[in-house]
């Protein structure tokens, strides 16, 4: 478990793929960055990283160069026109999806390195519940799980709070819920997360204290603008005009920030 620095670390996790993680990472990011907090974005998804992609990024260092010791962290640090810095990392490169006990060793001494620069750190980590991405989970403060209305996302979001559970004792998440319907966002993620609490509390809090406590901090609709952005590379607060999701962002940033104090 992450110590108490300066900055406050969030690991943004998925049970699957698809569901609009990194997206709503950035998003949040450029969201928390406006309320004045100072944000760093690491792409955790540390062999099939995509974050520079979103955000319409080429970068010529990454988390790699450091840990081979082809440059400083303050060269692969890239300073966003969106009001955050991202920290990204390379794609295609298997080793990295496995943990190793010297990956394990240099991340956290990069993290120690740079936490006194921020307020918020945000680890956009990869799907599923592989060593890598448990990993990060394990270092943060909180953990956010972006999911779906979708069975397939409850069930692998389930999977990966019961695993986080059992294995490091985390039992309290922060929940995103997106591609709700657009015509009651809200309630459907009430309901989302109604389900999601039942169905822990049935089969993971048997016999084990404290249980698990979902907390929902915003609801995501259905909105054309979100794949729109990301075929232009952009963040929705920079379409023409500003995406209706700004607001459900905002909101949603304002509520972490609130959990971070």
């Amino acid at each position: 478990m992450a110590s108490d620095k300066k900055a406050r670390r969030i690991a943004v996790i998925s049970g699957k793929g698809g569901v609009g993680k990194t997206v709503i990472t950035a998003n949040l990011a450029s969201a928390l960055a406006s309320s004045g907090q100072r944000v760093l974005v690491l792409d955790a998804d540390l062999g099939l990283a995509n974050l520079d992609i979103i955000l319409g990024l080429d970068p010529k260092r990454t988390i790699q160069d450091i840990f081979q010791g082809n440059c400083r962290p303050d060269d692969a640090l890239i300073k966003t026109a969106k009001g955050f810095d991202l920290l990204p990392a390379g794609s295609g490169l298997q080793e990295n999806t496995v943990l190793s006990k010297n990956l394990a060793e240099k991340m956290e001494a990069l993290l120690s390195d740079l936490e006194e620069r921020y307020d918020i750190i945000l680890f956009d980590a990869g799907a599923g519940v592989g060593e890598v991405v448990l990993f990060f989970a394990a270092l943060a403060h909180r953990i956010l799980v972006v999911v779906t209305p979708e069975p397939t996302s409850l069930m692998d979001a389930y999977a990966s709070i019961k695993v986080l559970k059992q294995l490091y004792k985390r039992n309290e998440f922060l929940l995103v819920v997106n591609q709700a319907n657009p015509k009651h966002p809200d309630q459907i993620g009430t309901s989302v997360t109604k389900h999601l609490q039942s169905v822990i509390s049935k089969f993971v809090d048997v016999g084990t204290s404290p249980p698990v406590f979902l907390q929902l901090i915003g609801s995501l609709p259905q909105d054309p603008a979100i794949p729109r952005s990301v075929r232009n590379r952009q963040l929705l607060s920079e379409t023409q005009p500003p995406a209706a999701s700004v607001c459900f962002v905002n909101t949603m940033a304002e509520c972490l920030r609130r959990t971070m104090i």
